[in-house]
């Protein structure tokens, strides 16, 4: 049986790692996809049958263009934020041209997917808004300051949308995820990567929250079993 049969969905950063195998597990469930990237062509986005995945070019620093991808599925039902750029290197090294850059992906990119997201769904009184955030929220690592700055400030926006959208019965979720096997580590030598969750992990448990409309999974962090590497 089809979980989210007649469900549409946006995912940003779904040209690769955990955002594209999000968007293959929910077109696998029935949803009709849009996956949105930079790397992709530009103009509107083909027409997604239920239970498959189109490609659409969306850059989420670019509100007016975010506005317009956000307004071209029929209905918008499910939203992933998963959109992300990291630079990685001791503070004392660090550019803030990169600490700029992850700031407003991170943070002003997902606040305005967010809320074009609210202004779809809060009218029908439904809907489940995911994002991607990072363990690194709670957590401090070397060589991670602008990272960790971003996706702690990401963190904070989805607690208070989580609140904005509560009286709306739109579900929000903080999915946290921990050392998984994505491109960001291609430039990263050093960490066994075997030890790393799949992206196709992360994803089935995101579609195991939005398939039960019933709950509201609010905040949760996921690492593999080796803890944090």
């Amino acid at each position: 049986m089809k979980r989210l049969l007649g469900k549409f969905a946006i995912v940003t950063g779904g040209s690769s790692g955990i955002g594209a195998a999000c968007a293959a597990a929910l077109a696998e469930q029935g949803a009709a996809v849009i996956a949105t990237g930079r790397r992709y062509s530009r103009g509107p986005a083909p027409a997604a049958a239920l239970g498959t995945v189109v490609h659409a070019h969306l850059d989420v620093t670019d509100e007016g263009e975010v506005a317009a991808r956000f307004d071209e599925p029929p209905e918008l039902d499910i939203v992933v934020c998963s959109a992300g750029v990291g630079t990685f290197g001791p503070i004392i090294n660090a550019s803030l041209h990169d600490l700029r850059l992850m700031l407003d992906v991170h943070i002003a990119g997902t606040f305005t997917c967010a809320r074009e997201a609210l202004r779809r769904m809060q009218p029908r009184r439904r809907g489940h808004i995911i994002v991607i955030c990072s363990h690194v929220a709670h957590r401090a690592f070397t060589d991670c300051g602008g990272y960790t700055a971003a996706k702690a400030g990401q963190l904070g926006l989805v607690r208070v949308l989580a609140e904005e959208a509560r009286p709306f019965d739109i579900r929000v979720t903080a999915l946290l995820p921990g050392a998984t096997d994505t491109p960001i580590w291609d430039d990263r030598p050093g960490f066994d990567r075997t030890k790393m969750m799949a992206p196709a992990d992360v994803a089935s448990f995101l579609v195991a929250i939005v398939a039960r409309p019933s709950i509201s999974v609010e905040e949760v962090t996921l690492t593999p079993p080796a803890g944090a590497l």
